[in-house]
């Protein structure tokens, strides 16, 4: 399996499942999944069908008992290798003396994998690189998505083995808090210190440590009221008044004094309880979140790029300006967000100008050190989804950062759109079109037209009382058809509803660019005018190719070739017609439609009102020298 496609994940530490990619893989009822959870917890070690009885049925098993293993595991191979032969289905299950053995690398398993990072982190304490250690610790941490265990104590009979799972976990929690303490990231581990305070309510060391996280976090005055509370359920439940390490750390909250907070390794105070109600642990989301409400009619985009990602770790989303394009990645990346430990990362790069300062803002968002200069390195292998939003315009830096990321860190997926694709071997691309657009102009071409459904959505969050009928149906749908169905354009215009009436947005249309800019803030500033949306694309483009382009401003909607040949005298240079536009293509100013009589190509009525736009103003400077 090459490098940039997904690998089988195998999941115990929250809900028993395996996944690959973002994509669940379905493992079967209950008892199938008991199978599988006892094979994860002794991970590269032979268990005997005996064993795996014990584990799934307890002391007495059922006659059938051992029959129904083998049952369990020949569907589990299926599951897992479902193209291989069902005789050579013995990758990730392989056969042991007795029984079985799971065969996936230490790595692809959740337990396993927690249990390395945390010895890691160890090395890196001893060695006193906290902040390294520290970051392990986390990541360690974040694979715990239910710290209970509760599904796995459901499907198991082994208490024992839990437990001291559960233990582990405690014991790295704490080293994690305290490790936060020493490298200044308090409000980092103030969600695991809270779990930790709640498990052990009258254990003094541990409600010091989360006295001290809160403080840290500048919440002092909420510290000193948790101090309070301590102090008088000690009383009333045990009466005593609090002990050394309580008292030294009010002391501290009341002079502002922060020695003696961090303890050494030695000295982290042992956990009776883990916590049995905390909830399931969302993975962190960094930067830019997608916007609230459903997308419109992405229903079928969304399902196809959670499907690519569990084949391939790097998805570019490709489209013509303003099809929606950041608002699908964003989606798409919410929605499998939990499959993620290390969590989302958005990195909305349109401001981005070259190598150097994409890097930077990646770092700053993994809250890494900027001068290290190296993405990759600092990902590691980590589980985590990146997302670098708008990066069309530094298509060559966004291609080098992603295939190292790509090949260097095998459990990072990344996701860039843009609206040229980065061309790199390891990427797969999905290309994301407007909104069809009403057939018609009466009211019963707009029921369940997408494009129309997006306006009348936008236009009710500008005018609560908006409603599509009879009466402005005809408007609506000139409004859709004339702006192509692209999801920006209809938003940008239903925006002007708010000085605006329906009628007036139409007559505003005789000059989109211009016409329809409302005032908006809080998106990238290519986001806020159509104008400035499309002329990013045309930017980019070369002398040759600009010239091409402007011949675009007379073709029909669909052409071939042979539309937009240029006459040439022998003086004129020569121009590869069909490579400027490839190139077109490429950058999504056109699409391509392969036809039974030859290629078509498509392009949008905007994008040729620019073309006659950059055409009339090329032709007001008078023929350029050379011409």
């Amino acid at each position: 399996m090459s490098g940039a496609q997904t690998s089988l994940y195998i999941e115990a530490l929250g809900k028993v499942q395996a996944r690959r990619g973002p994509s669940v893989v379905d493992v079967g009822p209950s008892k199938q999944r008991a199978v599988l959870a006892c094979l994860a917890l002794r991970a590269g070690q032979a268990v005997t069908a005996e064993e795996l009885q014990e584990a799934v049925w307890g002391p007495r098993p059922p006659l059938s008992g051992r029959h129904l293993v083998h049952t369990y595991i020949a569907r589990l191979r299926q599951a897992f290798e479902p193209a291989v032969p069902r005789r050579r289905r013995l990758n990730v299950i392989a056969p042991a003396p007795s029984g079985y053995r799971l065969a996936v690398d230490s790595g692809y398993i959740d337990v396993c994998r927690f249990q390395d990072l945390v010895a890691q982190a160890r090395l890196q304490a001893a060695a006193d690189r906290h902040r390294r250690a520290f970051d392990l610790l986390g990541e360690a941490i974040r694979l715990w998505r239910d710290p209970a265990l509760t599904d796995l104590e459901g499907l198991l009979h082994n208490s024992e083995e839990i437990e001291a799972l559960r233990h582990r976990w405690a014991r790295a929690a704490l080293e994690y808090v305290t490790a936060g303490l020493r490298t200044d990231a308090a409000s980092t581990v103030l969600g695991t210190a809270e779990r930790m305070a709640a498990a052990e309510p009258l254990h003094e060391d541990i409600q010091a440590l989360y006295l001290s996280v809160l403080e840290r976090s500048g919440q002092r005055a909420l510290a000193l009221a948790r101090f309070a509370d301590i102090r008088a359920r000690l009383r009333e439940q045990l009466g005593v008044s609090p002990g050394p390490s309580l008292a030294a750390a009010h002391r501290r909250l009341l002079d502002g004094d922060h020695t003696g907070d961090d303890l050494d390794e030695a000295d982290l105070p042992a956990v009776e309880r883990v916590p049995l109600d905390v909830g399931p642990v969302r993975p962190p989301w960094r930067g830019r979140g997608p916007m609230n409400g459903a997308l419109i009619h992405r229903d079928v985009d969304v399902d196809a790029l959670v499907e690519i990602l569990a084949e391939h770790r790097l998805v570019t989303v490709a489209g013509p300006p303003g099809c929606g394009k950041s608002a699908l990645a964003l989606h798409t990346a919410a929605r499998i967000r939990d499959a993620f430990t290390g969590g989302v990362v958005v990195a909305e790069v349109s401001d981005v100008t070259d190598g150097p300062q994409l890097v930077r803002r990646v770092l700053d968002l993994l809250d890494a050190d900027p001068s290290s200069g190296d993405v990759a390195e600092t990902l590691g292998e980590q589980q985590l989804l990146l997302v670098l939003d708008n990066a069309e315009h530094i298509v060559d830096a966004c291609a080098l950062v992603v295939d190292q990321i790509v090949r260097a860190c095998p459990h990072a997926c990344v996701i860039v759109t843009s609206r040229e694709r980065l061309g790199l071997p390891t990427e797969a691309v999905w290309r994301v079109h407007p909104l069809a657009v009403p057939a018609g102009l009466e009211l019963h071409a707009l029921v369940n037209n997408p494009a129309a459904a997006l306006f009348t959505q936008r236009a009710m969050q500008v005018q609560p009382g908006f409603r599509l009928h009879r009466n402005n149906a005809a408007a609506v749908a000139t409004i859709c058809r004339q702006l192509d169905g692209l999801p920006l354009a209809l938003e940008l215009a239903a925006a002007h509803l708010a000085t605006d009436t329906l009628d007036g947005i139409v007559r505003r249309l005789e000059d989109p660019l211009r016409g329809i800019r409302p005032a908006r803030r809080g998106l990238p500033s290519h986001h806020r005018s159509l104008h400035d949306a499309l002329k990013r694309s045309v930017d980019g483009l070369s002398t040759d190719e600009r010239r091409f382009f402007e011949r675009l401003a007379d073709v029909p909607s669909e052409f071939d070739l042979d539309a937009v040949r240029g006459d040439r005298d022998a003086e004129s240079p020569e121009v590869d017609e069909q490579g400027i536009i490839d190139k077109l293509v490429d950058k999504s100013l056109l699409s391509f439609i392969n036809r039974p009589s030859g290629p078509i190509y498509r392009i949008l009525g905007v994008v040729q009102h620019l073309a006659a736009e950059i055409r009339a103003a090329n032709a007001s400077l008078g023929p350029a020298p050379g011409r």
